[in-house]
């Protein structure tokens, strides 16, 4: 530190070479040359469906799709985030394990971030729907507190698929404070918008790569089911209604009489371990009872 040798292998490091293989890539996939995380993430997507961007960043097409059709990509990375320290509230690296300012080794690791859509206006709604797909990268830990192993996956999701028109209509109208719409991971609405995972691969602390799923050519693409419906009983009302609920269990032919929120999904539950249960009519009648009542008199701003 200090020194002007140091301050030289800092710029090669981290922007002469960097910048190298960020140009070479972009040459390739057709994606921005600038070195942003987010843009990492555009680049991964056009080597895995084979389709190039658009040359631009944050203003230009994301995935030139044949037929004139066009995807945007949204990048979510829950690695490398701050913590914070337990005892005093200091923030804390994630390449440390004590804290710099008390010594505790209380630490609370964060993996929060989210993928984020802006809406600000009703054009930008009626634009949310243009692209044909949106594909979700998200680099996260497999174990947050060894920090060690990191994942990289990528799901796909149709913009006319009943769960995402239907959450960017309530965002938009229902719960919109001039904030992006924030789509957690891992959580009912992102389910409800029956993604598919077309890649997956595993990044060792030693930086071996292990790819699991690669666009058909390796493993097989995943359509993302519901987790286990008992699990959703911890959701807000207001994300899962009990009317909700009781619309699902009646349509199943599940009774209601009596039971508790978390009784009548258990029992729902139990229906899909029978063969050929269909998990897409199942998610169809939970984006019903999560959204219907709420966009009903907003279906003139429905996508054809």
């Amino acid at each position: 530190m200090g020194t002007v040798e140091s301050a030289e292998e800092l710029l090669t490091d981290l922007y002469v070479d960097l910048r190298d293989k960020v140009r070479f890539w972009s040459s390739i996939t057709k994606q921005t040359p600038q070195a942003r995380m987010g843009y990492v993430g555009q680049h991964l997507v056009s080597v895995v469906t084979g389709f190039p961007g658009s040359r631009s960043g944050a203003r230009g097409l994301d995935l030139v799709l044949p037929g004139g059709k066009h995807a945007e990509i949204k990048t979510c990375s829950r690695v490398d985030q701050l913590g914070l320290c337990e005892k005093c509230k200091a923030g804390v690296s994630s390449i440390e394990f004590t804290c710099p300012s008390c010594g505790s080794e209380s630490i609370l690791r964060k993996d929060d971030s989210k993928w984020l859509i802006t809406l600000k206006d009703k054009k930008e709604l009626v634009e949310a729907f243009q692209p044909k797909f949106y594909y979700l990268v998200l680099f996260d830990f497999i174990d947050l507190l060894s920090a060690e192993e990191i994942r990289a996956r990528i799901w796909r999701v149709n913009s006319k698929s009943l769960g995402f028109v239907y959450c960017m209509i309530d965002y938009f109208f229902n719960i919109k404070k001039n904030a992006p719409f924030n789509l957690w991971p891992m959580m009912l609405k992102f389910y409800l918008m029956e993604p598919v995972l077309i890649y997956s691969a595993t990044v060792s602390k030693t930086g071996k790569i292990t790819t699991d799923i690669f666009a058909g050519k390796v493993g097989k693409e995943r359509y993302e089911v519901l987790p286990n419906l008992i699990d959703l009983a911890r959701s807000k009302s207001e994300n899962l209604p009990d009317h909700g609920v009781s619309f699902v269990a009646n349509e199943l032919s599940v009774s209601t009489s009596g039971l508790s929120k978390k009784e009548i999904l258990g029992n729902i539950e139990k229906l899909r371990s029978k063969p050929k249960f269909d998990e897409h009519a199942l998610t169809q009648l939970f984006v019903s009872a999560v959204y219907r009542d709420k966009v009903a008199k907003y279906s003139k701003f429905f996508p054809k």
